[in-house]
């Protein structure tokens, strides 16, 4: 449907659905259109609802004290006497007299009659200023005022009273609440109208029983809603549920019965409201304007003729499902509340009858509740979206009333039948008072206990008894959405919930749209074929009203006023391909994982409330159910990864420990040893021992930047360089170390490097050659002769090897004398820290070396990383840490 720039509105009804604006300027114009009605609107409200909860309070006051409440004894025709009670014919008062005065006060209108009534009591005497009809003196009459209630109320009367009342107040709010919803839907400023006259059909006090204030008001009120009730049934028919071809043509036939109605309802209004007032004012209409209670009922009856017939014609002719199923409700809904008091009225004309005897009270009661279900049946049809079949309509009716009380209502009074025959039976009898006392009370027990335990029963009696089918989707559902929690395939999940959502409610046409990189799109269709121009963006319209939905959001491209309206034309051209009509969030907390989209039902029935309640339960498991199988998945594939990685991390580790020396060659006046302690599976730093020619001993010591297979990589590619070196004879240990930075330079990145020390003990002159590339120096421990340790620090060489290219070195020598202790370490052993973050450091490490100088090369090393351990205090260990001890034959450093 598309709006014309500058057009005016209409409002019509088309297709079974509410009132569509055919044409309208902007929406802009629609909303201030519908503020318009608003202010309209408020003030009928304010006085409707003023009116009959005004009446409602005023007729529990009369009930509880109507024979307290004064009232006239006669009735009045204008100023002339209408009817006449026997106490005031005793008087001297009789039908046709004028009443001139009362109390002495001009009587110019009712309300001055009633004003003397006001503060009196019954019985009390009033005195009145009469002419006897057919004379022109006046005289004096003193004259009893009567009760409102003969006699004390009765249970009946009170009952009757009560549900009355309410019926009446129960017309007035759905009118209300239908009108205050669609303000701008005709129908229900309509249905507005006719339950503000419905309200008025049976009243049990008049406009002078209320507070004085309000006398005018409910005068007036009651005069003009009251017959207007049949106009607002006429207008009603022809505008529900859809206006008939020839009105819609030709608006204007409709005036030809509807305005004279309409001037009649003016006319009376006023003709009967002058006798409020003044008695002589509007003679004219008085004398011309006369309209009996035949007349008027035959009014009705014409007016519910032609609603009736209007509803069975388009029942018959519109093609609209939706709208020849709310025409049948209403129909079916008219026929239980209008029929019985039809008759009741009809009755009440033949025989003349102004009110009912005390013995028909009951009667009356039960027409009462049956009328409810007129305004009820209206309301649904005005406001509901989409009307459901009619068994589904008191399917819902009945699972409600049971589900919310009304069966133990039901109980509740058969129990009291079942407890009144007992006292009957029971205190007839001649057992002592605690016996019986006893026995009622367990049979009161009993009824309690039998209502707490039959609801249930009774509820899936009722189901399965009279609504099979919807019984056996509610099972399905319910079934679906517990057994779709423990499955773990995504794509068997997803399937499953297609497949029986389809099969429970009829639902042809469904989908499963998931959220894949930023858009949602199907990845389950049933019905139609999914195309890659399907999805939905994550900052799209619909998404966003999905996800700050509380409810599902059900979906009508016919109606101008549904939120979809507000998308883009990509998402209605996408939810029209899928057919949607109902779209339920998929998601696990505030994440929204997917969305499960309906299509109709085959019959083009509406999703019910208990179909939205059951696909929610089944959309919030789906979305556990998704998000399981993804956390399933995704611990699948860690697990995966890492038993990978753990592997590969074996197999380097392994390959590393292989690169390390595996035995230590024998050397003559040197015992030495090494170690690593990776702080990953595998670590950067690097020591080694080349045996050389004539029992020469090359010594290495590295730390490779970074950690983990990375660094090891680096290590190896540094342990190769080096090997073909030294293996090559390098007697020059700078050129050497040219030599491997330069290697190491070319076959790392440009963030890599190593810090590395290497050198070479020559036994015959103990003389030990080394270059440092930027490591720590490595120490060596010598005891003087007065008993003091000497550490001499070999820091001679140049930066660290692989981070610049054509770098040169310089080489540094030391003699080796007996008792010296050289240990080399990595930044792991120096930095070890404690909880606290302090470094163990060389001024901890020369101490303990000092100490454990006794001991052999290769005991010295776990002893040193245990005292390093101690240090650390459990501290987790933060970086690679490596040893080498060579330790000089002779005189210990002790």
């Amino acid at each position: 449907m598309k709006l014309r720039a500058n057009a005016p509105v209409e409002l019509l009804y088309r297709g079974g659905q509410d009132l569509d604006i055919i044409e309208s300027s902007n929406m802009r114009g629609l909303l201030a259109g519908v503020h318009r009605n608003y202010v309209f609107l408020a003030p009928l409200f304010a006085i409707a609802l003023l009116y009959q909860i005004t009446y409602t309070v005023e007729v529990m006051r009369v009930q509880a004290q109507g024979t307290r409440v004064p009232t006239l004894p006669f009735t009045t025709a204008g100023s002339s006497v209408d009817a006449v009670s026997k106490e005031a014919a005793a008087a001297g008062l009789h039908s046709g007299d004028r009443i001139l005065a009362v109390n002495g006060i001009e009587a110019a209108g009712d309300r001055d009659l009633h004003e003397a009534v006001r503060n009196g009591r019954p019985h009390d005497l009033i005195t009145l200023t009469v002419v006897p009809k057919g004379q022109s003196a006046s005289r004096s009459l003193r004259v009893p005022l009567a009760a409102h209630d003969s006699k004390p109320p009765t249970i009946e009367g009170w009952a009757l009273a009560i549900i009355l009342s309410l019926a009446m107040l129960l017309c007035t709010v759905l009118g209300v609440y239908a009108a205050a919803v669609r303000p701008h839907d005709a129908r229900a400023l309509f249905f507005f109208g006719l339950m503000l006259a419905t309200s008025q059909m049976i009243t049990a006090i008049g406009p002078y029983d209320f507070p004085h204030s309000l006398w005018a008001l409910a005068f007036v009120y009651h005069l003009a809603v009251v017959l207007g009730w049949g106009l607002w049934l006429i207008l009603f028919g022809l505008y529900f549920p859809e206006r008939f071809n020839w009105d819609i043509k030709r608006p204007w036939i409709k005036f030809i019965f509807v305005g004279p109605y309409a001037l009649w309802v003016a006319l009376v209004v006023i003709d009967a409201s002058s006798s409020y007032w003044h008695y002589r004012a509007f003679e004219t209409l008085d004398r011309n304007i006369d309209i009996p209670l035949l007349n008027v009922t035959l009014i009705f009856a014409l007016s519910v003729t032609f609603f009736c017939t209007a509803l069975g014609f388009k029942v018959g002719t519109t093609t609209n499902r939706d709208s020849r199923r709310r025409v049948r409700i209403l129909l079916a809904g008219s026929a239980v509340g209008l029929i019985p008091v039809g008759c009741l009225i009809l009755y009440n004309v033949l025989t003349k009858q102004n009110s009912f005897s005390q013995s028909s009270e009951a009667l009356v009661i039960v027409i009462a509740l049956l009328f409810c279900v007129f305004p009820g049946t209206l309301a649904y049809v005005v406001v509901t979206e989409r009307a459901m079949e009619l068994r589904m309509v008191i399917r819902q009716g009945v699972r409600y009333a049971l589900a919310r009380g009304g069966l133990r209502v039901l109980i509740s009074v058969a129990g009291g039948l079942v407890i009144a025959g007992v006292n009957i039976v029971v205190f007839g009898s001649r057992l002592n008072a605690q016996s019986k006392y006893i026995i009622v009370g367990i049979a009161i027990l009993g009824i309690v206990l039998l209502v707490r335990r039959t609801r249930k029963q009774t509820l899936q009696w009722v189901d399965r008894r009279f609504f099979r089918e919807a019984y056996n989707s509610e099972q399905l559902l319910e079934e679906l959405s517990e057994s779709v929690r423990s499955m773990v395939d995504e794509e068997r999940m997803l399937e499953t919930v297609a497949r029986r959502i389809s099969e429970s409610l009829h639902v042809s046409k469904f989908a499963v749209l998931l959220n894949e990189d930023r858009a949602f799109r199907p990845v389950y269709c049933l019905g139609f074929e999914s195309s890659p121009r399907l999805s939905l963006p994550s900052e799209s319209k619909v998404i966003e009203v999905v996800k700050q939905a509380s409810e599902p959001r059900q979906i009508y491209f016919d109606r101008q006023d549904n939120w979809i309206h507000s998308a883009s034309e990509t998402e209605l051209i996408t939810l029209r391909e899928m057919h949607a009509q109902l779209l339920l969030p998929v998601g696990s907390k505030d994440k929204l994982l997917g969305i499960l989209s309906l299509g109709p039902k085959l019959s083009e029935e509406p999703y019910s409330r208990s179909d939205v309640r059951l696909l929610r339960s089944v959309a919030l498991h789906t979305g556990l159910a998704i998000e399981n199988s993804r956390l399933t998945k995704a611990v699948a594939t860690e697990i995966a990864q890492r038993e990978k990685m753990n592997r590969e991390m074996e197999i380097a580790r392994e390959v590393q420990e292989r690169l390390f020396p595996q035995r230590l060659p024998a050397i003559a006046g040197i015992d030495y040893s090494g170690a690593c302690r990776p702080a990953l599976g595998v670590g950067g730093d690097y020591y080694d021992f080349l045996p050389l020619q004539d029992g020469d001993l090359g010594i290495a010591i590295g730390d490779v930047s970074g950690k983990g297979i990375a660094a090891a990589l680096l290590m190896a590619s540094l342990q190769a360089s080096l090997r073909g070196q030294a293996l090559m004879g390098q007697g020059d240990l700078a050129r050497l170390m040219v030599n491997v930075n330069q290697l190491v330079y070319d076959a790392t990145p440009s963030n890599r490097y190593a810090t590395f020390f290497y050198g070479q003990y020559h036994r015959e002159t103990r003389i030990f050659r080394f270059v440092n590339a930027g490591h720590n120096p490595p120490i060596v421990l010598r005891r003087t002769q007065n008993g003091t340790i000497h550490v001499i620090r070999l820091e001679t060489g140049g930066p660290v090897v692989g981070l610049f290219p054509n770098t040169p070195y310089q080489e540094g020598s030391l003699t080796m004398e007996p008792g010296d202790l050289f240990v080399g370490f990595t930044d792991g052993i120096s930095e070890a820290m404690n909880m606290q973050d302090e470094e163990w450091g060389e001024e901890r490490l020369i101490p303990a070396a000092a100490a454990f100088a006794s001991q052999s090369a290769s005991e010295i090393i776990p002893s040193l990383m245990a005292e390093a351990d101690r240090f650390a205090s459990g501290a987790p260990q933060h970086d690679d840490m490596t040893l080498v001890v060579l330790k000089m034959s002779g005189s210990n450093v002790q």
